[in-house]
C-alpha cells in the first residue's frame, strides 16, 4: 500500500495545448489565407520557439511543436500555432524563396534562385552560421510586417505573442537584443543597452516598409554581419594584449555595455547618460589596424558610454604612445564576456539543422584518410557527444552489371506493370491554387474578405480567383540501404522450378536430370531481395523522371562508420552504377545515426521542392560501442530518433522499411507510425516498394 501511495501520475500543465487538437483548424485556416496547400506535422516537443529559429527551407511542410505550454494560457497557445503557421506560410507568400543571387552586388554572374540562392549567399560569408541567423532575423521582420498589413486580425495578436516568447530569453544576451529589434518590441529609453538595440533596429526598420523584398533582407544581412563581426573580432583580439590603452578602454566598455560592469557577467550594468548632447551620426571606424592620424586623445569611459547610448558603431584603431586619463584595460576583461559574443551564433541558431552537421576533416598526409566528424546523441546525458563518430565515404568497385541484368530478367513480368503505373502518376496531377487575379472560378472566402474590406473603406485585395494548375513533379528521394552483417541471412528455400504434380520417380532419367540444376545455387539472402527492389525502383524512376540516389551504410565502431556511395543524385543510371548495385554485400554493424546525419549532407545541394529518404533495414541500430551498455539497444534507438528529426527539420521526410517482424517494438520509438512499415514477407518487397514510394511522395 505504501508503494502504491507513493506513485504519482504526471499531469499536463493546465495551459498546455496539443497540436493534434488544433491541426484540423490550422489546415482550414491555411487553406483560406494562402494559395499553396500546406501540410502540418509535429516536432518532438521543443516547446514554443520563435519562428526565426526555423531554417529557410522550401517545400510545403510546416513543422510545429507537439505541445505548447507556459506562454499565457490555452488561448495564447492556440494563437502561437496560428501565428507560427502563418509566418511559415508567409515566407512562401511574400517571396522569401524568390531570391535571385544575381540581384546582389558581387554575384551578378551567378544563376542560383530560391533556396539554392539563399544557401549560396549565406555560404559566401566567412561565418555562414552567423550570416544565416541574421538572414532569418531579417526575413522575420519583413514577413511579419507583410502579414500585419494584409491580415489585421493577426496584427493585433502578434505583439502579445512576441512579448510572451521573448520573455523567456535571457535579457542580457546579445542575441536577445537582436531578436527584440527584429520583432519590433518596444524598449524603454533607460534601457542600459538602448544604444545597441537602436543600432540593431536601424538595420531592421527598412525591411518593415511596404514593398521590401528578400533582396533587401540579404543586403541588410550583409550590413549587420559587418557590424557584428567587428564586435566579435574585438572580443577575440582582447586577450592578445597588443592594443594600447585607448583601444582597450573602448573595447572593454563596449563589452561592459552588453554584459554589465558592476553587476557582473550575468547582469546588465547601468550606463551614465551624461549631461551633454551626443552627435547621433557618430560612427567610429576601427579595423584593429594602426591609426593613420596623429594628435588624437583617448576617450574616457563616460564619453564612451554616451557614444554607445547614441548607437555609435565603435571600431577602434591602434594608436601610438601612452594613454592618458582613466580607462578600463584588457586585464579587466572577463573570459565569460568574450565567450558570450562567441556564443552569438549558437544562440541564434536554427533548430536542429546547423549545430550538428558534418565536419569534413582532411587527412594531413597519405597515411591519413579524410573523414566526416559527426555528433551523436547521448540520451543518458541528454546532450550531444561532440565529433563522436568518424564516417568515411567508400566507392564500390562493381560486378560488371551481372546482378542488375539478372534481376531485370527475373522480374520481367513485374517491370511492365510498374512502368505503366508510374507513367500514370507522371506530372499529370493537379492542385488548387488560390489567390489569383484571374482564374477558373471565384474563391468564396477571398471574395467575402474583399467585400468586407470595401465596406470598411479599405482597398480590397483583387486576387479572388482560384484555378486548378498542373503540378510539375519536383521530387528527390535517397534510398539508404542497411548493409550490416545480418542481411547475409538466407531467406526460406525457393520453390522448385518444376511442377509439384510431376512424378519424380519416372524412369526417364534424362528428363529428371534436366529438371534439376547441375550445381547447388546459393540461397537468396535479405540483401539480395533489397537489391532487387532497388533495381526495380531505379528502372521505374528513370521512366517517371524523379531525381534519386542510392547509398548504403555499415561499419564497426564509432571511429569507422562506412557510407557506400552507389548513385549520387546527379549521376545517370550508367553501367557503372548498375555494377555498383550488384556489388553491394553485407558488411558489419548498423550505426544508423551517423549515416542518417550524412544523408542530410547529401541533400544540401538538392533544390527539389519535396525531399525524401527511404531507409531499408532488417533490424534495430546496433554497434559494439553504440552506448554505455552493449546489452541494451536504447542508446542506438534514441540517437537514430534524434537523427531522423534533425533530417526532417532540414526539410527531408523519412520513411523506414524493415523486414524484421519485431520491428514495431523499436520503430515506434524512432518515428511516427505513419513513417514506417514492417514487411512480413520479404519476398514481396520488390513488388510493393514502388507502391510504397508512390504513397510516401504524396505526403
Amino acid at each position: 500500500m505504501a508503494a502504491m501511495a507513493s506513485m504519482t501520475i504526471a499531469t499536463p500543465p493546465p495551459d498546455e495545448q496539443a497540436l493534434h487538437a488544433v491541426k484540423g483548424m490550422l489546415t482550414k485556416f491555411m487553406r483560406m489565407l494562402f494559395p499553396l496547400e500546406f501540410r502540418i506535422d509535429a516536432l518532438p516537443n521543443p516547446g514554443a520557439i520563435l519562428p526565426f529559429h526555423y531554417p529557410l527551407v522550401g517545400g510545403e511542410m510546416i513543422f510545429l511543436p507537439e505541445t505548447v505550454a507556459g506562454i499565457g494560457g490555452p488561448a495564447m497557445a492556440r494563437d502561437y500555432y496560428v501565428l507560427t503557421a502563418a509566418h511559415m506560410a508567409g515566407r512562401h507568400e511574400f517571396g522569401t524563396f524568390a531570391l535571385r543571387l544575381s540581384d546582389l552586388a558581387g554575384f551578378e554572374e551567378r544563376a542560383e534562385t530560391g533556396v539554392e540562392a539563399i544557401d549560396s549567399y549565406v555560404s559566401s560569408f566567412d561565418d555562414p552560421a552567423l550570416a544565416g541567423a541574421l538572414m532569418r532575423l531579417s526575413e522575420t521582420a519583413r514577413v511579419d510586417a507583410e502579414l500585419a498589413r494584409r491580415y489585421r486580425g493577426l496584427a493585433r495578436r502578434a505583439p502579445a505573442m512576441h512579448r510572451a516568447l521573448a520573455a523567456g530569453l535571457r535579457p542580457e544576451a546579445l542575441s536577445t537584443m537582436l531578436v527584440k529589434a527584429a520583432l519590433d518590441l518596444r524598449f524603454s529609453a533607460d534601457d542600459p543597452a538602448i544604444g545597441f538595440i537602436q543600432q540593431a533596429d536601424h538595420y531592421f526598420a527598412p525591411l518593415r516598409a511596404a514593398g521590401a523584398t528578400v533582396t533587401d533582407s540579404a543586403r541588410q544581412t550583409a550590413a549587420m554581419y559587418a557590424w557584428l563581426q567587428a564586435l566579435i573580432a574585438a572580443a577575440r583580439e582582447a586577450g592578445a594584449g597588443a592594443l594600447d590603452a585607448d583601444a582597450r578602454a573602448m573595447r572593454d566598455e563596449l563589452l561592459g555595455q552588453m554584459q554589465g560592469g558592476e553587476q557582473g557577467a550575468d547582469g546588465v550594468g547601468d550606463s551614465d547618460g551624461g549631461d551633454g548632447e551626443t552627435d547621433q551620426d557618430i560612427s567610429m571606424q576601427s579595423s584593429g589596424k594602426d591609426a593613420k592620424g596623429k594628435g588624437g586623445r583617448p576617450l574616457t569611459p563616460d564619453e564612451i558610454r554616451r557614444l554607445l547610448a547614441a548607437g555609435a558603431q565603435i571600431k577602434p584603431a591602434q594608436g601610438e604612445g601612452g594613454a592618458e586619463g582613466e580607462g578600463m584595460y584588457l586585464t579587466q576583461l572577463l573570459d565569460k564576456d568574450a565567450k558570450e559574443l562567441e556564443e552569438l551564433r549558437e544562440q541564434l541558431g536554427e533548430i536542429g539543422t546547423q549545430a550538428h552537421g558534418g565536419r569534413l576533416m582532411i587527412g594531413r598526409n597519405r597515411a591519413q584518410d579524410s573523414y566526416y566528424a559527426y555528433d551523436e546523441w547521448d540520451y543518458v546525458a541528454a546532450d550531444y557527444r561532440r565529433n563522436w563518430c568518424r564516417l568515411r565515404e567508400i566507392q564500390l568497385d562493381g560486378d560488371h552489371g551481372d546482378f542488375f541484368a539478372a534481376t531485370l530478367e527475373r522480374y520481367a513480368d513485374v517491370l511492365p506493370q510498374v512502368r505503366r503505373h508510374f507513367q500514370r502518376i507522371r506530372p499529370s496531377s493537379y492542385r488548387m491554387v488560390r489567390g489569383l487575379e484571374d482564374g477558373d472560378e471565384l474563391d468564396v472566402d477571398r471574395t467575402v474578405e474583399a467585400r468586407v474590406a470595401r465596406r470598411m473603406g479599405e482597398t480590397p485585395d483583387g486576387r479572388v480567383y482560384m484555378a486548378r494548375k498542373r503540378e510539375s513533379r519536383d521530387v528527390a528521394t535517397l534510398f539508404l540501404l542497411d548493409m550490416s552483417a545480418s542481411t547475409d541471412e538466407p531467406i526460406h528455400r525457393e520453390t522448385r522450378k518444376y511442377s509439384e504434380g510431376e512424378d519424380d520417380t519416372t524412369d526417364d532419367w534424362m528428363k529428371a536430370w534436366q529438371r534439376r540444376p547441375q550445381t547447388a545455387q546459393r540461397p537468396r539472402r535479405i540483401i539480395d531481395v533489397n537489391k532487387e527492389a532497388l533495381v526495380i525502383m531505379a528502372q521505374a524512376l528513370e521512366e517517371i523522371g524523379d531525381s534519386y540516389a542510392i547509398m548504403g551504410f555499415s561499419g564497426h565502431g564509432r571511429d569507422n562508420v562506412e557510407f557506400y556511395v552507389i548513385k549520387e543524385f546527379d549521376h545517370q543510371l550508367s553501367d557503372d552504377v548498375k555494377a555498383r548495385v550488384g556489388a553491394v554485400e553485407p558488411k558489419r554493424s548498423t550505426r544508423m545515426g551517423a549515416a542518417i546525419r550524412h544523408v542530410r549532407e547529401k541533400f544540401k545541394d538538392v533544390s527539389s521542392r519535396a525531399k525524401h529518404v527511404i531507409l531499408l533495414s532488417d533490424g534495430f541500430p546496433q554497434d559494439f560501442d553504440y552506448g554505455h551498455d552493449r546489452r541494451s539497444n536504447a542508446y542506438g534507438i534514441q540517437d537514430t530518433m534524434v537523427a531522423l528529426k534533425e533530417l526532417e527539420l532540414a526539410g527531408v521526410l523519412s520513411f523506414c522499411i524493415t523486414v524484421d517482424r519485431t520491428g514495431h517494438d523499436y520503430l515506434r520509438q524512432m518515428c511516427a507510425p505513419s513513417r514506417y512499415l514492417v514487411i512480413e514477407d520479404i519476398m514481396s518487397l520488390p513488388r510493393v516498394l514502388p507502391k510504397i514510394y508512390e504513397q510516401v511522395i504524396r505526403w
